[in-house]
C-alpha cells in the first residue's frame, strides 16, 4: 500500500505541474493570441495553434486526473471496486483520444518540425497510447477481479 500512496502523491505532483503549465499557457500564449488576433504566417493553424495545443494539454490533464482518482479509490476502498474500474477506463479513453488528436496534429504541422522532433513525438505518443490501452485493459481486470471476489465471498 506504501507504493500506491507514493504513486498517488506523484500523480498529485504531476497534475499540479500540468495545471500550472495550462494556466501559464492560457495567460501567456492563448489569451494574447486570441485577444489581439496575432497572425502567424509561418504556422499551420495561425492564431489557433496555441489553442489547439492547450486543448491537447487539457485532454492529457483530464486523463491523468482520472488516474489519480482511480488510485485514490484503490487506497480508500481496496483494490477491487467499481469506482477505480470506471476511473481507469475513462482515463484510458482520454489518453487514447489525446494520442489520436496528437497524431493528427503532428502530421498536420509536420512542415514546421524538424525530422528528429517529428519522430520523437510519434514515439512519445505511441507510449502514451500503450498506457491508455493498458489502463483500459486494467479496468477490465479490476472488474473481473471484483466479480470473482464477490462470488468467493458469497461461497464462504
Amino acid at each position: 500500500m506504501k507504493r500506491i500512496k507514493l504513486l498517488y502523491r506523484f500523480l498529485i505532483f504531476i497534475n499540479v505541474f500540468f495545471s500550472i503549465l495550462l494556466v501559464v499557457q492560457l495567460v501567456l500564449l492563448i489569451g494574447p493570441d486570441l485577444i489581439y488576433w496575432k497572425q502567424y504566417e509561418d504556422r499551420t493553424f495561425g492564431t489557433f495553434q496555441s489553442l489547439i495545443e492547450g486543448v491537447r494539454l487539457v485532454l492529457l490533464l483530464i486523463g491523468l486526473f482520472k488516474v489519480q482518482h482511480g488510485v485514490r479509490a484503490i487506497i480508500d476502498e481496496g483494490f477491487y471496486n467499481v469506482t477505480s474500474q470506471v476511473k481507469f477506463k475513462k482515463s484510458g479513453f482520454f489518453l487514447i483520444i489525446y494520442v489520436l488528436i496528437s497524431f493528427a496534429y503532428n502530421i498536420l504541422v509536420m512542415k514546421e518540425l524538424e525530422l528528429n522532433i517529428f519522430i520523437v513525438n510519434f514515439i512519445q505518443y505511441y507510449f502514451i497510447l500503450l498506457v491508455g490501452i493498458g489502463l483500459y485493459i486494467f479496468s477490465d481486470f479490476i472488474k473481473n477481479g471484483g466479480k470473482l471476489k464477490q462470488e468467493n465471498d458469497l461461497t464462504i
